[in-house]
């Protein structure tokens, strides 16, 4: 639709650069390039401080950039904003109002998680007390997730894109010495110490490394940029992403994308019904898949053929896949019909 004002809205600072900011400026960008007027209203809040770009180094400089605690949204035609208990005060107006559900607080079932600190804690609670009054202040919802069980009525489901150009099995060759590769936050909520307790149960012939700084049997490669981190997945040849928390996973999409398997958690956002993508719960059933995975590498005894089924699967999170479903939710939102509520499924 021509004419039409967007605002993407996270609720971190984009210079914080992790999933959803990275998902945020790759949305931007792409609606820019289209010739849509869009621009981005963040809070400015990195958790720990931790700035890892410049916005002007990751934003097109088409798309206009503010950070403050409160936003005035009413000169947009559509307000796509992250998510939070309350976030009208820090998000308000905007034409047609879009809540984005990308974080695990409102998938899990469980109130009380012991990796969780207060702030989701009582995020969590006050979900549970007034999420279905609260989201009702928006138009629609995205989730996506399909494992969101929303209480409104006017839900949409567009699962996590991914650049299957940038990640890419033929970038680079797989390493000489079988390696596994952890890209998550080191933090509980992304199982950090369980990747710690799978490196120390893993024969010394299998190499574990993770970006950022390493950690007893986990060697650090530094902080990638997103050129080298495509690389390090094509040469990885697992990916250990044992998460207590995640929605639509990011390291799996590109893992997949790079064509190379995944270990991980059964979170009811991980499972994938293929080979690709291996689950177990404990350290020890982690340390167990990735053994097998490398003895199906070294007898050539089907390592390629996950290799291929993972390739598939980030393929069908494509950007190509998913951008356009996007790009109408934003730009032509679905509205709700008067005889009764709505609930649409996309999926890529």
């Amino acid at each position: 639709m021509a004419g039409t004002r967007i605002a993407l809205c996270p609720h971190l600072s984009v210079e914080h650069y992790r999933g959803g900011e990275k998902w945020v400026c790759a949305l931007a960008n792409r609606l820019a390039a289209d010739g849509i007027d869009v621009s981005v209203r963040a809070l400015p809040y990195a958790p720990g401080g931790e700035r890892r770009v410049d916005v002007r180094e990751v934003l097109d400089s088409r798309v206009p950039y503010r950070e403050a605690w409160h936003h005035d949204l009413s000169g947009f035609d559509t307000a796509y904003v992250f998510y939070n208990p309350f976030s009208e005060l820090f998000f308000s107006g905007g034409g047609t109002r879009i809540a984005g559900i990308h974080s695990w607080v409102y998938v899990s079932k469980k109130l009380y998680e012991a990796h969780y600190g207060v702030v989701p804690t009582v995020t969590k609670l006050l979900y549970r007390a007034l999420g279905k009054h609260d989201l009702s202040r928006f138009d629609i919802v995205h989730s996506v997730t399909p494992a969101y069980d929303s209480p409104h009525p006017n839900t949409v489901h567009i699962p996590n894109f991914v650049d299957v150009e940038r990640f890419t099995p033929d970038r680079a060759e797989r390493a000489e010495e079988f390696t596994v590769l952890t890209t998550a936050a080191h933090i509980r909520e992304k199982g950090w110490d369980t990747i710690q307790d799978v490196a120390e149960r893993l024969p010394p012939e299998i190499r574990v490394v993770t970006t950022g700084e390493g950690a007893g049997e986990v060697e650090g490669l530094g902080f990638l940029t997103e050129e080298e981190l495509a690389d390090a997945y094509a040469r990885a040849h697992v990916v250990l992403h044992p998460a207590r928390v995640d929605t639509d996973s990011m390291v799996i999409n590109e893992a997949c994308a790079s064509g190379t398997p995944v270990v991980t958690t059964p979170l009811s956002t991980h499972v994938r019904e293929n080979a690709a993508v291996l689950q177990a719960e404990t350290p020890r059933g982690l340390a167990h898949a990735i053994a097998r995975l490398h003895g199906e590498w070294s007898h050539d005894d089907g390592y390629e053929e996950r290799c291929r089924r993972a390739r598939e699967e980030g393929e069908a999170h494509g950007f190509e896949e998913v951008y356009p479903k996007l790009r109408d939710l934003l730009v032509s939102p679905p509205v709700r019909a008067e005889d009764g509520p709505t609930r649409t499924e996309v999926r890529a």
